[in-house]
């Protein structure tokens, strides 16, 4: 019953060319959804069979020419997932550029994309659901992550509160909080990562997938308000 209820759905995922991203995409096809990848230029490990767009959702116009795409692929849109994301170095030591973008591509674009995802949702007609994936970062406040922390919990208290205005047009809103995720986001090698993996200190991007698809698929009316997350062996200082 829980996969008969994303087919036929039309889905974009943006970070869809990430580890997380390609395995919701992966997930959501496997269940009978319409799936839009989008993603920056030259991340292009897509989940196959979906349609694939590559742009900066930082920027503003990228992020139209994303929804003209949305609405020639897929004629309307049921399901954001919003997984786009940048780490950050510390405050001190990146570059004013630097901060800007992690900005932008952490929360700017959540919330430019958001906007024209309801837009579509209205237009359709249909219950909705709006997934965006934060990180469990703002609950520890680890030293060296003060930028990161500003846009994750600016995608929080965003999330948060979109949610209560979603309610009366019945679009669900949920908040997927993951700990340190295995993928190349972080800054090791492949064989590093599944060592990080097989110790526990590191999820499986799959795992966090899972995570989203059990939010997407309850029943209308039930909405996963907040899903946290982590490995057994969390980083937590």
């Amino acid at each position: 019953m829980a996969d008969e209820r994303l087919a036929g759905k039309r889905v974009l995922i943006t970070g869809g060319a990430g580890g997380v991203g390609r395995e919701t995409a992966a997930r959501m096809l496997a269940a009978g959804a319409r799936v839009v990848s989008a993603d920056i230029p030259g991340a292009t490990r897509h989940a196959s069979g979906s349609a694939t767009f590559s742009g900066d959702l930082a920027r503003q116009e990228e992020i139209e020419r994303l929804f003209r795409f949305v609405d020639e692929e897929l004629g309307g849109l049921d399901i954001l997932v919003a997984c786009a994301g940048l780490p950050s170095d510390p405050l001190m030591t990146i570059s004013d550029a630097g901060w800007r973008q992690v900005i932008d591509a952490n929360l700017v674009s959540y919330v430019g994309c958001a906007k024209k995802a309801v837009e579509r949702i209205r237009n359709g007609g249909r219950d909705g659901q709006l997934i965006f994936v934060g990180s469990i970062s703002v609950h520890i406040k680890a030293v060296g992550e003060s930028v990161y922390n500003a846009s994750k919990g600016g995608v929080a208290l965003f999330v948060e509160t979109l949610r209560k205005e979603m309610i009366p047009e019945k679009i669900r809103v949920t908040l997927i909080e993951p700990g340190a995720i295995a993928t190349h986001l972080q800054p090791f090698s492949d064989e590093k990562l599944h060592e990080f993996e097989d110790r526990q200190e590191m999820l499986p991007a799959g795992e966090v997938a899972e995570g989203i698809m059990f939010a997407a698929t309850r029943a209308p009316g039930v909405d996963v308000v907040t899903l946290r997350i982590e490995p057994l062996v969390q980083k937590i200082t």
